[in-house]
């Protein structure tokens, strides 16, 4: 009996030191547990079941949006394909019914797809955006709406004409903010807005002025939505760090053409297949922020916040060594 005694007590004076890096974390996770529970909204809803609903995607011909479209098929949901390319909307269309045959997802809605030109949301857009919305299963819900078309550009502040930052603005702030004001009365409490932004909508990055503005715009803009009239609707905005997408070669330059080479940072990125995957799946948590980047790009925003100076000195760094610094 001494000898247990003796042996506990020798164990705890050992592990004693150590409780405060096991208690302090626990107790904090526990608090941040609680507070989840207190807080209202759209995270205490049921998980959102993608069967039989309709989902809207801008910019669904290529890149992330046709990955998301593959996902969202997948899991048996009506699609409403949107972008400038017929011809690619009408092909991925018919891959999505080949690929439901071939891989028995069973899904009983043919998608569809509609000419939408984010640039150029002018009077007929209201006529326009209806139609989308009569797409729809019943003829007037769009459960979930996907803002993922965008646009980018490399080029250094100076440099870079105003002209151009307008087109990216229409692409990625102003037309977003249209869509969504024209739906929005049709996408129920339970349904959800995902908003396709960027890291660079949280760290300005050099030679991308015009593309960083207009994410931190977009990020701002929902930010606000989800803070006014209906807190408990869904709102994912998703940060995602460099997608192998082939954006980089359809960024505009300084010029406003396309650049027509790849980012070799984009070159190396995540996988389309894989972010559209992460989104579906923050999406069916009921998740409202989603942060898709290597670690040292969340470290970033910390940065941001506790050290500013030293990340404006690493981004002066970077820009140094930028490719695009070249072209001026």
């Amino acid at each position: 009996m001494d000898r247990a005694t003796d042996f506990i007590h020798n164990y705890s004076s050992q592990i004693q030191p150590y409780l405060p890096y096991v208690v302090v974390p626990l107790g904090i996770y526990s608090v941040y547990k609680v507070l989840c529970r207190l807080i209202p909204g759209p995270h205490h809803q049921q998980r959102l079941v993608l069967r039989d609903k309709t989902v809207l995607i801008t910019g669904a011909s290529s890149g992330l949006g046709r990955a998301l479209a593959f996902e969202f098929y997948k899991k048996g949901a009506k699609l409403i394909l949107t972008a400038r390319s017929l011809d690619k909307l009408e092909a991925l269309c018919d891959e999505l019914e080949q690929a439901g045959k071939s891989y028995g997802w069973k899904n009983p809605h043919k998608p569809v797809f509609r000419y939408l030109d984010l640039a150029d949301l002018n009077g007929a857009s209201a006529s326009q955006l209806d139609d989308l919305r009569q797409q729809s299963i019943d003829g007037r819900t769009i459960d979930v709406l996907v803002n993922n078309a965008g646009q980018s550009v490399r080029g250094s502040c100076i440099d870079t004409p105003i002209s151009v930052h307008k087109q990216l603005m229409d692409v990625n702030y102003f037309g977003h903010v249209a869509v969504t004001k024209n739906l929005i009365d049709a996408i129920p409490d339970d349904g959800a807005i995902v908003v396709i932004g960027s890291m660079q909508g949280k760290i300005a990055v050099p030679y991308r002025s015009a593309y960083n503005a207009s994410k931190h715009a977009l990020q701002a803009y929902f930010d606000s939505l989800r803070s006014e009239d209906r807190p408990n609707l869904q709102i994912l905005t998703v940060s995602a760090g460099y997608i192998n997408t082939g954006m980089g070669a359809r960024a505009l330059g300084p010029d406003g053409r396309p650049m027509g080479t790849e980012d070799p940072n984009q070159k190396a990125g995540m996988s389309p297949d894989h972010v559209a995957q992460s989104i579906v799946e923050g999406l069916s948590d009921r998740k409202t922020e989603l942060i898709l980047a290597p670690f040292v790009h969340k470290l970033a925003i910390l940065m941001r916040i506790f050290t500013p100076n030293l990340l404006y000195w690493m981004m002066y760094r970077r820009g140094r060594n930028d490719p695009h610094r070249k072209m001026e």
